[in-house]
């Protein structure tokens, strides 16, 4: 739940960026509940206990290395007209997309779409 509590840390700065963020957990959903009820957050959080929404996306792994049954870390931008326009799918659960990255992306996006 670190990266969570980056993300809650730096929401302000994602939102300043035209970002809105999601995330999508594969846990247990009274796991995830008592986590949140000892740490809110202020952006939605989508429960994936049967890992149906890591499948279609392309980031579950039924058996690796270091894990089974699990999703890999994924950050992906989608922009309002449900294009993809950027994906990173970790390896490791401890390597996840560094937010200067997703900051360069958005505010590229932005660039690129300004007056649309």
């Amino acid at each position: 739940m670190r990266r969570i509590a980056q993300l809650r840390e730096r929401f302000e700065e994602l939102q300043s960026h035209g970002l809105d963020v999601l995330v999508v957990l594969c846990q247990k959903r009274d796991n995830v509940a008592t986590w949140l009820e000892k740490h809110p957050l202020p952006f939605p959080i989508l429960i994936d206990d049967d890992r149906s929404r890591a499948k279609r996306w392309g980031v579950y792994v039924p058996l690796s290395y270091d894990a089974i049954h699990i999703a890999r870390p994924a950050t992906f931008i989608v922009d309002a007209a449900g294009i993809v326009r950027y994906a990173r799918i970790s390896r490791q659960q401890m390597d996840p997309a560094p937010f200067e990255e997703i900051v360069a992306v958005a505010g590229a996006d932005d660039r690129g779409h300004s007056g649309s």
